[in-house]
């Protein structure tokens, strides 16, 4: 089997999106991994979502290539070719370390969810009625 972009969802609810390297009867080979979470936005046009893409396993790894029992996957389809250059990217990014530290990163999502509250408080402050 070639190298292909997919997605894959685990039982215990996570979505990765990952390079599957083999898929045997019994296990699924991936690498370069990353764990997929929506992230919800209340805007003053409505609640808009975003795909937010961080690493998974290579926080507590330098293993290269993962096998996952397939007892686990619930799901393992191919990607969209918008998604599959979307994950490209970040992972080039994540490879440059240009991207932020950890530290960084826990400022950047606590300031986003100032930014939520304070979006909260002034749609209540308002008396905005949403149906």
């Amino acid at each position: 089997m070639s190298k292909s972009t997919n997605i894959v969802k685990l039982s215990n609810g996570e979505n990765l999106i990952c390079n599957v390297v083999s898929d045997t009867d019994k296990h699924i080979e991936i690498e370069s991994p990353l764990k997929m979470e929506t992230i919800s936005r209340v805007t003053k046009t409505g609640v808009v979502e975003s795909l937010s893409l961080g690493k998974w396993m290579q926080l507590f790894s330098d293993q290269k290539t993962i096998s996952l029992n397939k007892n686990i996957v619930i799901i393992n389809l191919p990607v969209t070719i918008g998604l599959e250059k979307y994950y490209e990217y970040v992972l080039k990014k994540m490879d440059l370390g240009d991207g932020p530290s950890e530290e960084e990163l826990k400022a950047i999502e606590e300031e986003e969810k100032q930014d939520l509250k304070d979006q909260m408080l002034e749609y209540i402050k308002d008396d905005v009625t949403i149906h």
